[in-house]
């Protein structure tokens, strides 16, 4: 296999774990938000702080799933034309604990800094060696890791050498659009005086929390927030004949409501990034992830994981029916939470205890071979083992920048 560019020969291989060797429970605890934002859909990167995820809209079922909405927007572009990686979620916990004069990072005792799509790309190698039938779409990847300069902290990245997004809007952000409410305009004021609308999009919370022995802080999209109180609960069509449902095309609509007070746009010296202070603290056990389930089939050895990696605690599952003339409804929505997911829980542990087996691994590598500014690419290639090379060439989206923070 010729040598990636940029990359050394190898120096030290992984293999995937072959199974349980000991029973330890598997239990998130210390759990604390210390950040949460909206990235702002505008040339320049821009987030809103603290932010606001959208709130569940309910309505009567079924949902008629309108194609009529456009391109999705895709956050991670603007994140990549950012100064350096760790940026928007340290800007977001600066500000968002800027009220707490006794709060440091570097106090936090963090292990690993990642977000939850790397932790589901390592537990699909840390699971290769298990049947996997139904539970992934099987793919390599190569994540970076930077060490903190305390030595202790690890900084995963996800590489991505060409960034794109989709042509069309799929029927999950059909569903989650469809589902929530529109967030409100951002009145804001820029540098020179002139207002201007932003409009914010993706939501993302970072949380720190304590899980087999590492402490992680975790950066992780947020579909929506429950309106209420959350509470497990069957919504079912009344009726199935949805083909006689046409009427329900564009009955929903999807306002902007725009916010009253112009805000400043703050510009952080040094910085990639603007901010402006829009949103509210939301309470953890208000937030929630939207699957769409074609005909309420959930691979849960898929989606469980999404939710305990990123602490999202509750879950609506939208059934998906398409009807011969291949329109899509929801016909039914289940709301789960992390009571009525125990079992799940309980059944899926051991992915867990290898996924952090292979996460400790890659730590003593890179503080055997790296060092802070000395990274490494840590390689996948779907089977066998995960291969670990030297960076000779930084690509602009690492730096060194951020590393002293921890």
């Amino acid at each position: 296999m010729p040598l990636p560019t940029g990359l050394s020969h190898v120096v030290a291989t992984i293999s995937p774990p072959l199974g349980d060797r000991v029973n330890t429970p598997v239990e998130v605890t210390n759990l604390k938000a210390l950040g949460s934002y909206n990235w702002i859909d505008y040339s320049i990167p821009t987030i809103a702080v603290p932010g606001i995820p959208p709130t569940w809209k309910d309505q009567p079922i079924p949902i008629h799933l309108s194609k009529d909405l456009g391109a999705p927007f895709f956050d991670e572009g603007i994140a990549r034309k950012c100064g350096y990686t760790l940026e928007s979620l340290l800007l977001a916990i600066e500000v968002s604990q800027a009220a707490d004069p006794d709060f440091d990072l570097s106090k936090e005792g963090i292990d690993i800094v990642t977000n939850r799509k790397i932790l589901r790309k390592l537990m699909r190698f840390s699971d290769s060696r298990i049947e996997t039938k139904g539970k992934y779409n099987l793919s390599g990847f190569r994540i970076d890791a930077q060490l903190a300069l305390n030595g202790r902290t690890m900084i995963l990245t996800g590489y991505d050498k060409d960034v794109y997004g989709l042509d069309s809007i799929t029927p999950d952000h059909i569903c989650e659009r469809m589902c929530t409410e529109e967030l409100p305009t951002i009145h804001a004021t820029d540098s020179s005086g002139d207002e201007i609308n932003l409009r914010p999009v993706g939501y993302y919370r970072i949380v720190r929390y304590d899980l087999l022995g590492l402490r992680f802080l975790v950066r992780s999209r947020v579909d929506g927030k429950l309106g209420s109180s959350p509470h497990p609960k069957l919504e079912v069509s009344s009726e199935p004949e949805i083909e006689d449902l046409s009427i329900a095309l564009g009955k929903t609509t999807l306002e902007m409501k725009p916010v009253d007070d112009s805000i400043p746009i703050h510009h952080n010296e040094g910085s990639g990034i603007r901010h402006v202070k829009f949103g509210e603290y939301v309470p953890q056990d208000l937030l929630m992830d939207i699957k769409l389930a074609h005909k309420g089939k959930v691979y849960w050895s898929n989606v469980y994981p999404q939710c305990l990696l990123s602490q999202t605690p509750n879950l609506k599952v939208a059934a998906r029916t398409t009807t011969p003339r291949g329109e899509n409804f929801v016909t039914q929505i289940q709301t789960y939470d992390q009571h009525s997911l125990k079992t799940e829980h309980q059944r899926q542990s051991s992915q867990f205890r290898r996924l952090v087996s292979v996460i400790k691994q890659m730590r003593q590598i890179i503080q055997a071979f790296g060092n802070s500014s000395q990274p490494l690419a840590f390689v996948w290639s779907r089977k066998g083992d995960m291969r670990v090379h030297k960076i000779h060439e930084k690509g602009k989206y690492l730096s060194d920048e951020g590393l002293d923070k921890f």
